[in-house]
C-alpha cells in the first residue's frame, strides 16, 4: 500500500464500496458554462436511470455555480474558491461520490443517451477492467474521431488514438488498450480504492495516462467499448495544444509519467527512444508554437518535483503485478496505435488536398 505521507491524492485513502449498481458521473467545470446546457441536458436524458451527476467547480467567475443552482438543482456541486486544476477537481468529485462507478466527463462535452448503459454493461463484461474507455467524436463534425483511447510511446510522448481520424468503422470493434481519456472514461471505485486518485501535483495533462498506467502495472487492464459514444470539443477552457499553460503543463507531466512508472530497466531500455521524443516534442513546440520557454519552465518543474515522484514510485513498483514484459508489451503496441493512426492521418490529409 503506498504511503499517505507522499504529497498529493496518489496516495491510497480508502473511498469506500459504493452503492452498487450506483453510477456517480463527476464533471470538472471552470469557467465553463457555456458549455454546461448541452451537456447536462444529454446526461439527464440518459437511458440508464441510476446515476448521481457532480459538477466540481474550480473558482468560476462566468456564473456558472449560480447557473447551476438555478437550471439544475438536483445536481450535486462542491466548490474551490480557485482554480485547483484538473486532477485535485475530479478527485474531489471522487471522495464525494456514492456510485459503484465512477465516470469522468469534460463539460465541453455531450454524451449519447446510451452511454452510461453501454459502459456499465462493459464492466460486467470485463471484471478484469479497472476502467473503460469509449468512441469520442468531434463536438463540430460528428464523422471525425477525438479519440478510441490514450497511446503512450516508449519514450514517454502520449496520443489519442485516431484523434482527427474520419469514423471510417476501424473502431467499431472492442479491445483492450492501455488506458482510457480521463474526458470521457468510467473507473470501478475499487480501482482508486486499490491504487489511489490521480495526481495532484500533475495539475492538468498526463494524468489519465498516468492512472492507466499504474492500474495497468497493479493488474486492472482497460477496455474500449466502441458502443459507447460521446461529442468532444476539446481545449475548451485551457486553449489550443502549443499554448504556454498545455506546453509547461505537458513537458512536466511527460517527465513525472516517466519517472514513476517505467520500471528500472525498462527504463534503460528504453532510453533511446525518451531522448528522440523528449527532444522531438521540445522541437515541435518551437517550430509551432515558439514555446521553448514554457517547456523549459516544465522541465525545471518536474526537477523539483523529483523528490515527491520519487517517493510515489516506490510506492508504485511495490504495487506492481505484472511482468516486464507485459508492461513492454501494452506500451509498445500502444506506441503502434499511435504511429499506424498517424499514418492512416497523413494519408487521408494527402486524399483531401488531392480531392
Amino acid at each position: 500500500m503506498a504511503d499517505d505521507s507522499i504529497k498529493g491524492s496518489q496516495s491510497i485513502q480508502s473511498i469506500g464500496p459504493g452503492q452498487k449498481g450506483l453510477v456517480s458521473i463527476v464533471i470538472p467545470n471552470w469557467n465553463g458554462k457555456h458549455f454546461l446546457k448541452a451537456c447536462l441536458d444529454s446526461l439527464i436524458k440518459q437511458s440508464y436511470a441510476d446515476i448521481e451527476i457532480l459538477i466540481v467547480d474550480n473558482g468560476s467567475k462566468d456564473g456558472s455555480v449560480e447557473y447551476i443552482q438555478s437550471e439544475y438543482p438536483t445536481v450535486r456541486l462542491a466548490c474551490f474558491p480557485v482554480n485547483t486544476g484538473f486532477a485535485p477537481a475530479v478527485n474531489r468529485g471522487i471522495r464525494e461520490s456514492r456510485g459503484e462507478f465512477i465516470a469522468l466527463i469534460n463539460n465541453d462535452t455531450v454524451v449519447d443517451e446510451h452511454w452510461v448503459e453501454q459502459l456499465v454493461k462493459g464492466m460486467a463484461e470485463h471484471p478484469d477492467c479497472g476502467s473503460l474507455g469509449c468512441k469520442m467524436l468531434a463536438y463540430d463534425d460528428h464523422t471525425l474521431l477525438d479519440g478510441v483511447g490514450d497511446g503512450y510511446r516508449r519514450g514517454g510522448l502520449p496520443g489519442r488514438i485516431g484523434h482527427r481520424e474520419r469514423d471510417s468503422g476501424l473502431f467499431d470493434e472492442g479491445r483492450y488498450i492501455l488506458g482510457a481519456c480521463g474526458g470521457a472514461a468510467m473507473y470501478r471505485r475499487s480501482l482508486f480504492n486499490a491504487i489511489g486518485l490521480f495526481d495532484d501535483e500533475y495539475f492538468a495533462y498526463l494524468e489519465d495516462v498516468d492512472i492507466g498506467l499504474r492500474a495497468q502495472s497493479a493488474g486492472y487492464k482497460c477496455f474500449y467499448v466502441p458502443t459507447a459514444v460521446i461529442y468532444h470539443l476539446g481545449c475548451g477552457t485551457t486553449g489550443s495544444g502549443y499554448s504556454p499553460l498545455v506546453v509547461k503543463l505537458s513537458a512536466q507531466n511527460n517527465w513525472n509519467t516517466i519517472v514513476k512508472n517505467i520500471p528500472a530497466p525498462l527504463l534503460i531500455k528504453f532510453l533511446p527512444h525518451i531522448i528522440f521524443w523528449q527532444a522531438y516534442y521540445l522541437a515541435v513546440v518551437t517550430v509551432r508554437g515558439g514555446q521553448v520557454i514554457p517547456w523549459f519552465k516544465g522541465t525545471f518543474n518536474a526537477i523539483r518535483l523529483l523528490p515527491n515522484m520519487l517517493a510515489k514510485r516506490r510506492a508504485i513498483m511495490a504495487m506492481r503485478k505484472v511482468s516486464l514484459q507485459y508492461l513492454e508489451d501494452i506500451i509498445v503496441q500502444s506506441e503502434k496505435d499511435l504511429e499506424d493512426a498517424r499514418a492512416r492521418l497523413f494519408k487521408q490529409s494527402l486524399e483531401a488536398k488531392s480531392a
